[in-house]
């Protein structure tokens, strides 16, 4: 795929084929990840590629925390959006958290090495899309969930900043309007 054609047509998907992703895939994505720009070479990016037992209890976790948003946790609705959150983990290929160095001496560094990890997020998307996978970049509870933390077990410096759910695209969103004379000044 041109380069230009892959980040005009990337969309984030919300709805996945139940087909496997080879994870030879994941690892060329995560290949091109890390070739992210970063200020004096930190790479302070680490890919957890998460499947079978470690995804069933990520997604019981999400499950958990989805029902405690609602006040009635009992009702149909509730247990409904609980049942819907695990399933749509459960089901998915793979789920890839990413974390960055969360300490740091310098907090201008910091700042740096989240703008890097985050650049590298857009690269795995980007060149999981070239083969044709799809991905949704999550940054909801799960993200500060202590519980969740233990399940995935990160080194204490690390911070998660986000969730990858990844497979083949059941329904592909169509392109959204952009404000793109809104998001430039041209200075001379």
């Amino acid at each position: 795929m041109e380069l230009t054609k892959g980040l005009l047509s990337r969309r984030t998907i919300h709805i996945f084929k139940k087909e496997p992703v080879e994870r030879s895939i994941i690892e060329k994505a995560i290949h091109c990840a890390i070739h992210a720009p970063n200020h004096k070479m930190t790479e302070p990016w680490h890919f957890y590629a998460i499947t079978g037992k470690t995804k069933e209890k990520l997604a019981k976790r999400r499950s958990e925390l989805k029902i405690e948003k609602f006040m009635d946790k009992d009702s149909e609705r509730a247990i409904k959006a609980k049942e819907q959150a695990y399933t749509f983990m459960a089901e998915l290929p793979w789920v890839i958290a990413v974390t960055t160095h969360r300490y740091s001496v310098d907090p201008v560094r910091e700042k740096e090495d989240f703008a890097a990890t985050a650049c590298a997020i857009q690269n795995f998307m980007l060149a999981a899309w070239n083969e044709g996978v799809g991905a949704k970049w999550a940054t909801g509870q799960l993200v500060k969930d202590k519980k969740a933390r233990e399940i995935i077990n990160p080194g204490e410096e690390e911070e998660i900043i986000g969730f990858l759910f990844l497979g083949y695209p059941k329904d592909i969103p169509k392109i959204k309007t952009r404000k793109e004379q809104d998001s430039i000044s041209w200075l001379d």
